[in-house]
């Protein structure tokens, strides 16, 4: 008897190390699939955020329209941060060197206001 209590707990052993590995690989695609989702936001709302503040320098006299601008924009502005905090979740690192670098590699849109707002958000 002990002999099948000592095979059952082999086995046992062994297909929770091999379901562990599938958990750990599963798991490992999901955070990689979210940290590009997070930098593909955060380039999405920064083109909105840039149209809007383009159309913001326009001479609009409707005010109707300015509003509405405005009201972009500054919806736009919130999307940036979050998918910045989205970034900073699923980044390996996040600090002022991963910044900067980013910077470098352009993967920031241009402007200082941007490596700013991505700045805020170091611990």
């Amino acid at each position: 008897m002990e002999i099948i209590l000592t095979i059952f707990g082999a086995l046992v052993t062994f297909s929770s190390f091999i379901f562990a590995i599938y958990s750990h690989t599963k798991n490992i695609k999901l955070i990689n699939f979210n940290r590009d989702q997070a930098w593909d936001n955060y380039h999405q709302a920064s083109e909105v955020l840039a149209v809007y503040q383009r159309l913001e320098k326009m001479d609009i006299t409707n005010s109707e329209a300015k509003c509405l601008i405005a009201k972009g924009e500054a919806e736009a502005r919130i999307l940036a941060k979050n998918s910045i905090k989205m970034i900073k979740r699923f980044e390996k690192q996040y600090d002022e060197k991963s910044i900067k670098k980013w910077a470098e590699e352009n993967r920031l849109h241009s402007g200082e206001s941007h490596i700013d707002t991505f700045m805020q958000y170091v611990d």
